[in-house]
């Protein structure tokens, strides 16, 4: 687990009732990567060239340009993809602004371990959690990746197997204003807000992660500070 030690809303600090006027709520984002390779290969599909192609270096090349293609994605489903880093921060107007990361250090299983334990600690105190797409793609995948590892998940986060919990807030939503079909991202959102940008590129995270670890918890830094900023910006 790494911590900034610039940030003084660590997780012993939701021990207690919140004071009047303040209520806990905690921004958070989650970086994903691909699985190692050959677990990969092992649940890669058999890919084809066009019926078309004859030349055996032309197919070749079109089978593998597929597979790269498929890897390139597999950040994106829990079956092929891991979580790497979890980021969040307690939007407290006492404490300073800082991030707290989360990440796989000790293995994935210990990393939903930790983090399922955080999540039930705030919810004792009536936290709220607030991120961006979270519904659609950073809940479902940390659960489903719980599933993987045997790891429970708080029973009080998704009811009957179906709807989250009350106190999950999701920025997008916010946003579709109930047209579930209108969509936005979190870098588009920050700026029509006037709060901020995304400083990379999400699909070079794994990469970052791999060669320069800290600079690429930064980028998860930014995410969570961005979140952090839109639900301050919105005011609800």
């Amino acid at each position: 687990m790494i911590a900034d030690p610039g940030t003084v809303s660590r997780l012993d600090d939701l021990a207690g009732e919140p004071k009047q006027g303040s209520p806990r709520k905690i921004a958070f984002d989650i970086e994903t990567g691909p699985l190692p390779l050959p677990e990969l290969q092992a649940s890669m599909p058999e890919f084809e060239a066009p019926s078309n192609y004859k030349d055996a270096e032309k197919i070749a090349r079109a089978i593998e340009a597929k597979q790269l293609a498929w890897i390139d994605k597999a950040a994106l489903d829990a079956r092929t993809g891991r979580v790497l880093a979890i980021g969040y921060s307690v939007i407290n107007p006492e404490a300073q602004h800082g991030c707290q990361i989360i990440d796989d250090s000790e293995g994935e299983k210990q990393l939903l371990e930790s983090w399922w334990d955080f999540y039930r600690k705030s919810r004792n105190v009536g936290a709220t959690w607030i991120g961006h797409n979270i519904r659609a793609f950073d809940l479902p995948f940390l659960v489903r990746r719980s599933m993987r590892h045997g790891v429970c998940v708080p029973s009080g986060l998704l009811a009957n197997g179906i709807r989250y919990d009350r106190l999950v807030v999701d920025l997008m939503e916010l946003w579709a204003c109930g047209d579930f079909k209108s969509t936005i991202s979190l870098d588009n959102l920050a700026k029509f807000l006037g709060v901020g940008a995304k400083n990379g590129n999400g699909k070079e995270f794994y990469g970052l992660y791999k060669t320069d670890r800290e600079k690429a918890l930064d980028y998860l830094r930014n995410d969570v500070a961005l979140v952090r900023a839109c639900w301050e910006s919105i005011g609800w």
